[in-house]
């Protein structure tokens, strides 16, 4: 499954149109709240999740996810192309770090190969 997580609704809204027409499911989450209290903890997940929101942040889930030792794909996004956001996604070892507005087809072929990679181990 993919999981989108920003509080943009419009790019949540964007992205999971995106998603649709590749053939790819996904759920869309405003917060990191929401998504955590919903979901499965599977290892097949996969994330695209902005890094800047309120509340819980990208930051937040990432640290979480390394403390209940959980690896799963992250595609981090941003509109803030940051230094530290940059430090971020290499400290927790993101799949991809993209910045806002996201190229469509550079996402659908990250995408694809860690669905490949996921098949496969």
């Amino acid at each position: 499954m993919i999981y989108i997580i920003d509080d943009d609704k419009y790019v949540l809204r964007g992205f999971q149109i995106l998603l649709q027409s590749a053939g790819l499911k996904s759920i869309a989450f405003d917060s990191v709240e929401e998504f955590i209290e919903k979901w499965n903890q599977d290892r097949n997940d996969i994330l695209i999740l902005d890094i800047h929101m309120p509340g819980l942040n990208g930051c937040d889930l990432l640290q979480y996810l390394q403390e209940i030792n959980l690896s799963i794909s992250v595609i981090l996004i941003t509109a803030y192309d940051e230094a530290e956001s940059r430090k971020i996604a290499e400290r927790y070892g993101v799949l991809a770090y993209l910045t806002k507005p996201v190229d469509d087809i550079v996402l659908l072929d990250l995408l694809k190969d860690a669905a490949i990679k996921l098949a496969t181990k």
